[in-house]
């Protein structure tokens, strides 16, 4: 398949980035990871039962991925200690890039509106 030789992430609840980073490698790795699970000399059919993404959370992850993205870039600014104050980055995600675009689908809409209304609430004083 001319891939890259990767091993898949797994997200973790304490490091919230790694749930952009898992559905990056995923999508890269979308038809190796195919083509394992449909291979029953390496993968046991009970196997795939449990481990088989389905067609709907694949378009799930190319959704959310780009806001997912967003997100991750402000974290990673955030836990800068010699540039970046907080106030900037909460107006930057606020009102640039988790606003809810006309062509987002309903789910990355909700996903903005939640994570956008989590963050204001958390950001008040």
């Amino acid at each position: 398949m001319q891939l890259p030789k990767h091993h898949l992430i797994q997200s973790c609840k304490t490091r919230w980035n790694s749930v952009c980073d898992m559905f990056e490698r995923l999508l890269k790795q979308r038809w190796a990871v195919t083509a394992v699970l449909s291979d029953r000399t390496i993968t046991k059919l009970q196997d795939v039962r449990t481990l088989e993404i389905k067609d709907k959370y694949w378009a799930v992850m190319e959704e959310l991925k780009p806001a997912l993205e967003t997100l991750k870039c402000a974290t990673t600014i955030m836990s800068s200690e010699k540039r970046v104050s907080i106030s900037h980055i909460y107006l930057s995600i606020i009102n640039k890039h988790m606003a809810i675009a006309e062509d987002d689908s309903a789910r990355v809409a909700e996903f903005k509106a939640k994570v956008g209304q989590a963050l204001s609430d958390r950001m008040e004083c």
